[in-house]
């Protein structure tokens, strides 16, 4: 039994007074209003940032050196040419910016906190990256922190895995301020560490989940696909587009999955069958919000690239990155929450036991 609040809309922080709902911009704006006024929400995701400019930076050669070998080795005819192409990836690329690529980060890039967001990040990669520290005013880009490369790539996945684990940890934290704002009621302490332990458990459950999924669906799929092209028929490019759109469906409505994990203390489950419902029922506003808000998120990218060329710059991007970056998670849970309370018809033929004519999202 979770918590969801049953309330109409009427009563939600960013709904109207006759019950109706904001539109993308409205929520947008709304969710810069809050972190403007409740400035603390953004500190965390500053914090981590600073950590991945200024902290230790890993460095991947090791790992790129075996790729580039085994690309050499296997990759066909174009493997000489993308092996030469990660040379270009040796000297930008930092193991330890991964702590920062689940939050709000100028470094860590578009934050990997949603299928849809991966998903671009896989289709348009030049979009979604941090900034090339290359372009960092003089030896800004190196920061405060020794360098530490790996003389194995095994070493680097290893500290690759535990900068996963660690960011993680930063997703609770960042995302458990943010539910009890949307949502309010009293604070306290032991409830936000239960908060952050409970939602950081089921973080690890989704990636399990996620990575399980990935692994019964891909592997049979690239068995049938390499028997295909033993028998000489090549059916890769039509695979592809089968997998990338339909990845992309599912991707947009779980869109509010951490939305619901967090806002309604659920768990993975549960979270994508309220994402589903309410993103089923909003199709329309949905797409449209998740499209702006990686809109915004990707073209900050590119302007932080050019500030970051002078000190100034630096100090500016670090600050509103963190800002507009949390601004758009709370938004995305205004918009998910004024949704998920608001009511719908039942099915015909329901059963309602006389009390009420529909039932709450994600019930």
């Amino acid at each position: 039994m979770n918590n969801l609040d049953r309330r109409s809309a009427a009563t939600t922080r960013n709904s109207t007074p006759k019950g109706e709902v904001s539109g993308v911009l409205e929520t947008l704006a709304a969710g810069l209003s809050m972190v403007i006024a409740r400035p603390y929400l953004f500190i965390l995701p500053l914090l981590v940032d600073l950590w991945a400019w200024l902290g230790v930076q890993v460095r991947a050669d090791a790992l790129i050196v075996a790729m580039q070998d085994l690309l050499r080795d296997q990759g066909g005819s174009n493997g000489d040419t993308i092996a030469s192409e990660l040379d270009n990836v040796v000297e930008s690329l930092r193991i330890n910016d991964l702590v920062a690529s689940l939050t709000p980060s100028i470094f860590g890039g578009l934050p990997l906190d949603s299928l849809l967001n991966l998903v671009f990040t896989f289709l348009a990669p030049a979009m979604t990256v941090g900034i090339d520290r290359a372009d960092m005013y003089g030896a800004w880009a190196g920061g405060l922190g020794r360098t530490v490369n790996p003389e194995a790539w095994g070493g680097v996945i290893g500290i690759a895995a535990l900068c996963l684990l660690v960011a993680s940890v930063m997703l609770a934290l960042f995302k458990v301020p943010i539910a009890q704002a949307v949502r309010g009621g009293r604070f306290t302490f032991g409830g936000f560490l239960r908060d952050v332990v409970l939602g950081w458990v089921r973080i690890l459950a989704l990636g399990s989940i996620v990575l399980t999924l990935m692994v019964a669906i891909g592997l049979p799929i690239l068995i049938v696909a390499q028997i295909l092209m033993f028998a000489g028929i090549n059916l890769v490019a039509v695979i592809s587009l089968v997998l990338i759109i339909g990845l992309a469906m599912g991707a947009l409505y779980t869109y509010f999955l951490l939305d619901a994990m967090f806002i309604y203390r659920v768990g993975p489950i549960r979270s994508a069958k309220m994402s589903y419902a309410v993103a089923r029922a909003n199709l329309g506003p949905t797409w449209r919000f998740a499209a702006a808000s990686i809109l915004v998120a990707t073209g900050l990218l590119q302007v932080w690239d050019v500030l970051v060329q002078n000190p100034p710059g630096i100090v500016i991007a670090l600050v509103l990155n963190a800002v507009i970056g949390t601004s758009l998670s709370i938004a995305s849970m205004m918009f998910f929450h004024d949704r998920a309370r608001m009511p719908r018809p039942i099915m015909p033929g329901a059963h309602t036991n006389g009390r009420r004519s529909y039932l709450p999202f994600g019930s």
